[in-house]
């Protein structure tokens, strides 16, 4: 199968997520002109819009040390520099997670160190971003090798502190080294807590966001790193070394930190067997060699309980030099490309499709409304046409019966239309019952009593029953939002059946809202907060350093769910009777036009052919603007870039300009 270059392919991605920015682009302008804007889809609109310009690609590397990470990250993204970009030599490099990426808003290279101190702080990373004052700053000079090679390399740093601080700091327990018979007088340690390297390389300007993590230590000890960034990325590349195999602690992190990622996605989980090159014997012929990585490829397979086909044997470092060098035969040797391969496809294919469901929930379903307004003028116009056409010829006594008739519909209709505000107001009950459910200073009172009897609690066993009982009361409060949006969802159907019944509108689908992805993001939380717990590394840290940062990170994720749900509800409660009420206005329009119709041709036989001639331009108008529409929506749907012959997997296709 012909191997697909992840740069090229992330540069199709782009192309095509421009194509859907543009089409987006040009339906806001089309509901001014059509009479169908209001400030609350122009507002989803811009929401949309903001979302696919600020997306970003994650990619996530981890590791132990030493297994050939930062040589793996240079050789796939920035083997065109010819060296190498990140500091790769043999032992420890990367001494704190770091995320590297280009600032779009400040348009600048540079390299920001979170001093390690701040662990003291009651503090999450995500939230220390917002305060530049926290972090110690380095531009980066792109035109100076050695100018980024000294700013790069602090990355690197690390300092000796006494066992007393570095306990402090939750970087040392005596439980961790049972070889020592006393502690050390001074502990190394990192000297930076997180990296941020904003680059100017282009796959990073298209969106492309790499997190590099050091090993164990640091995805023992901030929990954030496990909860909040790992689950975030699009893809993880768990690393290990065909020279050392499957240690211990690479088990540890597989078990601990990666396989929740695993079970929560069936695909962007890929295991990197590196340094094949170790088993490059001179001596062995190269079917030998061959049979040799196969046999560590499938026993690795067999140990993390995951297909052969997901674990890539690579050469990182070869792959590097043939890049650099144009060596083809060696860069194929290497195998770099077929992880590159499936980078490609699997990956941006993971990422097309969240894009695809994303608008197609939001902005596909504005669309598909829209139309169907349109189809009911159509039908009304072309009924409208057909009627008038029939009183060529007609007594008075015709007309005036149709106008009686007509008269009684609109009196009936204007009827309905007052209970439909009678309903919209018990919407409005049934929506406070909701917001209650997701009131954020309840849980804020849940959170804080909870907090308390953590602090209180001096056993293990306590904290745990403390955690457990915390979780059960946020599952009940989860419970009874999701009783109450059904109810409210019951009633919102129930709203726009009853028009679709008595009147003939077209059937339109409500945006729905769905709390089935907030409950199941809360139970992974749960299960990745149980992993933590019960992590030997941090059991063997000093209690109240891992109480405090584990709950910081595992409430503000849980407080941030609730959060987004509440905004989601309140989005949804305010759009979801929208398309019913310009539905609603456009019938009693018609009504309205359709009596003066019959009114004006009453008076004067000369006026119906001229009404014929109007409503067959609008007609036409109509069929023209729903042809406008089905174009938009063909667009939106469209995933030719990444996959032009629809085919399993997607495909290169050539590059196209993006305006």
């Amino acid at each position: 199968m012909e191997k697909i270059r992840f740069q090229q392919q992330l540069q199709a991605y782009g192309q095509w997520k421009a194509n859907i920015l543009r089409t987006i682009s040009e339906y806001g302008p089309w509901l001014e002109q059509n009479g169908m804007s209001t400030p609350e889809t122009q507002a989803r609109i811009t929401q949309t819009m903001e979302m696919l310009k600020h997306d970003r690609l994650t990619i996530a590397f981890v590791a132990e040390f030493s297994r050939g990470k930062t040589e793996l990250i240079n050789a796939i993204f920035f083997a065109d520099h010819g060296r190498r970009l990140l500091p790769s030599s043999a032992g420890r490099t990367t001494m704190c997670p770091t995320e590297i990426f280009f600032d779009r808003e400040r348009e600048e290279a540079y390299v920001r160190l979170l001093p390690i101190e701040t662990r003291l702080q009651d503090t999450l990373i995500s939230d220390l971003r917002k305060d530049e004052k926290q972090w110690v700053h380095y531009p980066l000079e792109t035109e100076s090798v050695e100018q980024m090679e000294a700013s790069l390399g602090e990355v690197m740093q690390t300092k000796m502190v006494t066992v007393e601080e570095a306990t402090h700091l939750g970087l040392y327990s005596p439980a961790l080294h049972p070889h020592q018979k006393k502690p050390p007088k001074l502990i190394e340690i990192p000297k930076w807590r997180h990296a941020l390297i904003s680059y100017p390389h282009t796959l990073l300007k298209q969106g492309l966001t790499i997190l590099d993590t050091p090993g164990l230590n640091a995805l023992g000890s901030e929990p954030e790193l496990t909860l909040n960034m790992l689950p975030s990325a699009q893809a993880v590349l768990f690393v290990l070394g065909a020279d050392t195999g499957v240690t211990r602690s690479d088990m540890e992190i597989w078990q601990h930190h990666i396989k929740g990622f695993q079970s929560g996605r069936q695909r962007g989980l890929m295991v990197v067997l590196n340094k094949i090159d170790t088993l490059w014997d001179d001596l062995l012929e190269p079917e030998e060699i061959s049979a040799t990585i196969s046999r560590q490829q499938g026993e690795t397979a067999k140990m993390l309980g995951v297909s052969e086909s997901a674990v890539f044997p690579i050469s990182a470092q070869k792959g590097l030099v043939a890049k650099v060098r144009h060596e083809s035969e060696l860069l194929e040797r290497s195998g770099l490309l077929s992880l590159e391969s499936h980078l490609a496809t699997d990956v941006l294919g993971i990422k097309q499709q969240i894009i695809l469901d994303t608008v197609g929930a939001d902005i596909g379903q504005m669309l598909d409304n829209s139309r169907s307004v349109l189809s009911g003028k159509l039908t009304n116009a072309k009924k409208q046409l057909e009627e008038l056409e029939e009183l060529s010829g007609k007594s008075d006594d015709v007309i005036n019966n149709l106008m009686e008739k007509t008269r009684e519909e609109q009196s009936q209709y204007m009827h309905d239309v007052e209970s439909f505000q009678v309903s919209r107001q018990k919407l409005k009950g049934q929506a406070d019952n909701l917001r209650a459910a997701l009131d954020l200073d309840t849980l804020d009172n849940i959170i804080n009593r909870s907090r308390r009897e953590m602090t209180n609690s001096w056993t293990t066993h306590g904290m745990k029953t403390v955690m457990k009982n915390l979780f059960e009361e946020v599952r009940r409060n989860m419970h009874t939002v999701v009783s109450q949006s059904e109810q409210t969802r019951k009633l919102i159907r129930s709203i726009y059946r009853k028009f679709q019944n008595e009147h003939g509108f077209a059937v339109i689908q409500p945006k729905m809202f769905s709390i089935v992805k907030y409950r199941v993001e809360l139970e992974l939380l749960h299960q990745e907060a149980e992993v933590f717990r019960n992590s030997p590394v941090t059991a063997m840290m000093e209690q109240g350093f891992v109480v405090k940062r584990f709950y910081a990170a595992l409430v503000s994720r849980a407080r941030h769910i609730f959060h987004r749900a509440s905004d989601d509800i309140n989005n949804w409660l305010v759009t979801t009777l929208e398309p019913l009420v310009l539905q609603i206005r456009d019938h009693k329009e018609m009504m309205e036009k359709r009596l003066n119709n019959l009114q004006k041709i009453g008076q004067s036989r000369n006026t119906l052919q001229f009404r014929i001639v109007e409503l067959q331009d609008q007609y036409t108008e109509a069929a023209r603007q729903l042809t406008s529409l089905r174009n938009m929506a063909n667009r939106l749907n469209d995933s030719e870039l990444l996959n032009k012959e629809k085919r399993p997997r997607p495909r290169l296709v050539p590059k196209q300009n993006a305006s």
